[in-house]
């Protein structure tokens, strides 16, 4: 029967925990090291016992642990010939005094994440989350040995590391606020888009590279850049010497009552290649002067196209056919040049992930939409209608609830103040993917290196070992 859970994470106490509480990360930073030269000797031993029971095993009972402990540390030495002739640090062999722990199953899943206290991983071993070689184990202190593989149901795992779960007011209540913030910077964006635009770049050039709103931004650039070589690659392979006569002809019957066409009115056709459009204009006036349009201004612009690359209709006379040879050759002459204008026009359109430069888009404001507002009353006595309420660009359904169904906050994020105890044990190997670990050993101590975790300092460690070492031992 494990101690009942009083005052774990007491701030007035200070005890340092097996947790990822936040309450207990607060108590490690303002732990201090133990005053040792104060005190007797008995003293120094029972402060040092304290401290260390308080976090290695503090939920055994003081007979229960007694009935573990034992006085054969366990330590390797390094017998090759690497170390001769330097300094060798000392073995700090009294850093294994908990080490016995370590080897029960509630310790190993605590020590490869899969909880985020010694209790939860008790609490998942007793309700039959949990699996040492296959084998559903209810026995929180099976004693692992090496080669064991053990593993934790993966929603398990994403519940004991994951951000807790709001509530359905807590969510609407950030959604309301999201929402009034999004629709102000709708306006601000609709009233002046460019500054709007540049600004948004120069935040996201700001963050730092790990930055989760950053990557997502370099990720969107690479999409992009990856659609507009697609464009570029479909564009290249349809072009042809017929179907771009096609649309010269079709931009010029556009403008048919505009006398005075010039190279501008071929800048779409040359995609914005001022050269390419003067080129393009000479070939439509070498087809203009040979009265060939008039002659088939009854056809349409492919017929028109087919029978200008052809040459070869009865309509047309020797002198016709002649000048249509001229403009053809001409077209065949443009095409390397309208190809290099088609590649320039969809590179310049694409974004630098490096800096996050991005060409601007006049277009970019008219697909940002106001959201409507939230009536939080009326959502709250109808969950099914709340969780279709929220449509935000960035977030489909309340905060934190995408999936009403998961015990967790979804989509699924870390717990906060989880990166401090992110330590991975030598002797156990892990595998986050499938949440399976595999027990290599008990863990040993080496020269300048103890694996047993703990924060607390060598005499310490030194003086609980001397708490409980008994006579004759």
């Amino acid at each position: 029967m494990p101690r009942k859970a009083l005052l774990l994470n007491s701030l007035s106490r200070g005890k340092v925990r097996t947790s990822f509480n936040k309450y207990n990360l607060f108590n490690l930073y303002k732990k201090s090291q133990i005053d040792l030269r104060t005190k007797t000797l008995y003293q120094q031993k029972w402060s040092s016992k304290q401290e260390t029971r308080a976090y290695h095993g503090e939920h055994l009972t003081e007979s229960r642990w007694q009935s573990t402990f034992s006085p054969r540390l366990t330590s390797v030495a390094q017998l090759d010939a690497s170390l001769k002739g330097g300094d060798v640090a000392p073995t700090p062999i009294l850093l294994q005094t908990y080490a016995v722990l370590e080897k029960r199953l509630e310790f190993a899943l605590f020590r490869a994440m899969f909880a985020s206290s010694v209790r939860q991983a008790r609490q998942f071993i007793l309700h039959g989350n949990v699996y040492v070689n296959g084998v559903t184990m209810k026995h929180p202190g099976y004693p692992l040995k090496a080669g064991d593989m053990f593993s934790v149901r993966p929603d398990k795992v994403l519940e004991a590391l994951g951000a807790r779960k709001p509530s359905l007011e807590e969510a609407l209540t950030v959604d309301k606020r999201q929402i009034r913030m999004w629709n102000k910077y709708v306006s601000e964006a609709r009233s002046n888009p460019r500054e709007a635009w540049q600004a948004k770049t120069k935040q996201l050039q700001s963050m730092q590279s790990s930055h989760p709103e950053r990557q997502v931004f370099v990720e969107l650039i690479n999409h992009n850049n990856r659609q507009l070589d697609k464009k570029k690659l479909a564009v290249l392979k349809s072009t042809s010497k017929e179907s771009l006569l096609c649309k010269v002809l079709a931009t010029a019957r556009e403008h048919n009552g505009d006398k005075s066409i010039s190279a501008a009115t071929f800048r779409a056709a040359a995609y914005g290649d001022e050269e390419l459009a003067k080129t393009i204009l000479g070939v439509y006036k070498t087809l203009e002067n040979s009265e060939v349009l008039k002659t088939l201004q009854d056809k349409t612009v492919e017929e028109q196209a087919k029978i200008i690359m052809n040459a070869s209709s009865p309509e047309l006379n020797d002198a016709m056919k002649k000048k249509l040879r001229a403009a053809t050759s001409e077209l065949g002459a443009l095409m390397q040049q309208h190809d290099a204008a088609i590649r320039a026009f969809y590179d310049s359109k694409k974004g630098d992930p490096a800096t996050l430069e991005m060409p601007y888009d006049p277009e970019w404001v008219e697909k940002l939409q106001l959201h409507p507002q939230l009536n939080i009353k009326e959502l709250l006595e109808d969950p099914a209608a709340a969780q279709k309420a929220v449509n935000l660009p960035w977030q489909k359904g309340p905060y934190g609830r995408q999936d009403p169904s998961k015990p967790y906050f979804t989509p699924w994020k870390p717990r906060p103040f989880l990166a401090p105890f992110a330590i991975l044990p030598h002797h156990i190997e892990v595998s986050f993917k499938s949440c399976h670990a595999i027990y290599l050993r008990d863990p040993v101590a080496r020269p300048g290196h103890s694996e047993v975790i703990s924060p607390f300092s060598l005499p310490v460690h030194e003086r609980a070992y001397m708490y409980y070492l008994r006579k004759g031992q």
